[in-house]
């Protein structure tokens, strides 16, 4: 039985919401007339509102409603009921429950969501419909886990599935006048460098995180290469980062300050000639829209984790050092690690700028 409306429920990062991309265009063919829902956090907002095929957001940001809980518990419990009452308003019928998390499920059959389909990782599937069993993301990367979906709505799998995010055209001259502010106005090549990210692992950030003095060395030799400019891209928690890769950089490097929107910040992207950078949610939106780019990979795996589809790596590249011991992040954990993270200390610029060579002759 075909649904009227759908709802994808995925309250995470803004790589894990773009994995989902190709179940989101299997479902719009399958289901043509179908509405689609999405319920995603406050930071990937943006982001949602620009997949083809995504009718209705639906916004849970679990850090709103603890700042009610601290402030006052009956405005936390009003603000719980009225997004409830949201939710029932939609009148969904089916539900695609990617939080791995017990408490939405729970939640979505509160609320009278007839088909929950999702994962059942470590029996948190308990209040889903139809689930499969998970254990982690591992050996395959978590576009197709998602794509494991369909089996549950019995709906073919694609032969080659794409990821791929279109910009709105507001967001080019946006992109260019935000780029202009920090002195980039010239036609020379743009490299790209994303020195930040990892907030979606806390505390644990900057295991993700190749050093600034690396990063520096490597922008000069791209630029070089190029005859371009270095334009080093991060949101306000990477601004530390960002200023220590200029510091150690030979050659002078642009800072913007954060980009006003993610629109803004894809389309600035998709002007680099590459974007080198760490496994983060700028280097993920980088492969989304199409931008030549190199991702560094330390604890977590490429195989998982890495551009999507792994037949895209001759745009797409990923660099990593061959360590018996890595990856290590598994099951959504990271071990304590007795080297000091050297999958990323001891992965030296030489190794990483032949990679891209090609793409800066492309």
């Amino acid at each position: 039985m075909t649904p009227k409306n759908i709802l994808i429920v995925n309250p995470y990062g803004i790589g894990d919401v773009l994995f989902t991309l190709p179940l989101i265009q299997t479902l719009r063919e399958a289901w043509p007339s179908a509405t689609l829902g999405y319920l995603c956090n406050r930071r990937t907002e943006e982001l949602v509102r620009m997949f083809p095929g995504i009718q209705i957001v639906r916004v849970f940001e679990k850090d709103e409603f603890r700042t009610h809980w601290r402030r006052s518990i009956p405005r936390w419990a009003s603000a719980i009921r009225e997004f409830a009452q949201t939710l029932r308003r939609d009148h969904w019928e089916a539900a695609i429950d990617l939080s791995l998390n017990w408490q939405f499920g729970a939640a979505l059959a509160g609320i009278g969501i007839p088909r929950r389909y999702g994962f059942d990782f470590r029996g948190r599937g308990r209040w889903l419909t139809h689930r499969l069993p998970l254990s982690g993301f591992e050996g395959r990367p978590v576009a197709d886990y998602y794509l494991d979906i369909l089996r549950l709505l019995e709906l073919p799998r694609p032969a080659q599935p794409t990821l791929s995010l279109p910009l709105p055209a507001l967001a080019i001259p946006q992109a260019k006048a935000w780029l202009a502010r920090a002195g980039i106005t010239d036609d020379r090549p743009i490299v790209g460098l994303v020195p930040g990210g990892g907030a979606s692992w806390g505390p644990h950030g900057a295991a993700k995180r190749w050093p600034p003095t690396a990063f520096a060395e490597l922008g000069d030799r791209l630029a070089e290469a190029a005859q371009g400019q270095v334009v080093l891209f991060g949101d306000a928690s990477d601004r530390l980062a960002c200023e220590a890769v200029a510091r150690a950089a030979r050659r002078p490097v642009a800072i913007p300050d954060p980009a006003p929107s993610l629109p803004i910040l894809a389309a600035a992207l998709a002007q680099c000639r590459v974007v080198v950078g760490n496994d983060s949610g700028a280097l993920h939106l980088a492969v989304a829209v199409g931008a030549p780019s190199i991702t560094i990979f330390g604890p977590a795996s490429p195989v998982a984790y890495g551009p999507y589809p792994p037949a895209a790596s001759g745009r797409h590249r990923v660099a990593v050092k061959t360590l018996a011991c890595r990856p290590c992040y598994a099951r959504f954990r990271l071990p304590p690690c007795p080297w000091e993270f050297r999958c990323l200390t001891t992965l030296q610029p030489a190794e990483v700028f032949p990679l891209a060579a090609p793409l800066l002759a492309a």
